[in-house]
């Protein structure tokens, strides 16, 4: 590692500003991706429960005439689970990436080979919000076809 000049000049106060400016945006990542860790937290505990309350309908009563239709449903929520679990551990990671990039920052500040760190930090934490993302997505459109499919063999069933 490459040690900064320790002089305190002008230019090098400028590049601690500079420095302190760079690590908000790895902050502003952190606190969006917590609040995307909320929605998605929150979504994911319904569909933990959904299954769980679908496993005790199917041992109360496993010859029910709904038993298709909850069988369905459950290999959906499973699935749905699958991709909110992928897109919280994205979340996570994106999270940490970011406080790596922070730190990585706050350590350039003394060590100027350090900065190439904190960039690739923060590119894994951009690329990690991205998959996370999609995940969702994917989950968002996968549950209203559920509501689809559960309603027409509702609907069937009811004729």
């Amino acid at each position: 590692m490459h040690l900064r000049n320790s002089t305190f000049t002008g230019e090098h106060n400028m590049e601690i500003v500079e420095t302190i400016q760079a690590a908000l945006v790895p902050m502003v990542i952190i606190s969006a991706s917590g609040l995307l860790l909320l929605g998605i937290q929150q979504r994911y505990g319904r569909v933990i429960d959904r299954i769980r309350i679908f496993h005790g309908q199917l041992m109360e009563n496993p010859e029910g005439r709904w038993r298709k239709i909850v069988d369905e449903q459950r290999v959906i929520l499973i699935k749905r689970g699958k991709l909110l679990r992928n897109a919280l551990s994205f979340l996570m990671v994106c999270i940490l990436c970011a406080l790596f990039a922070t730190v990585s920052l706050s350590v350039s500040i003394v060590y100027e080979s350090v900065e190439r760190v904190a960039l690739v930090f923060f590119s894994l934490a951009l690329l990690s919000l991205f998959f996370a993302v999609i995940f969702a997505l994917v989950e968002i459109f996968i549950s209203y076809g559920a509501v689809l499919k559960e309603d027409e063999s509702i609907g069937n069933m009811s004729h």
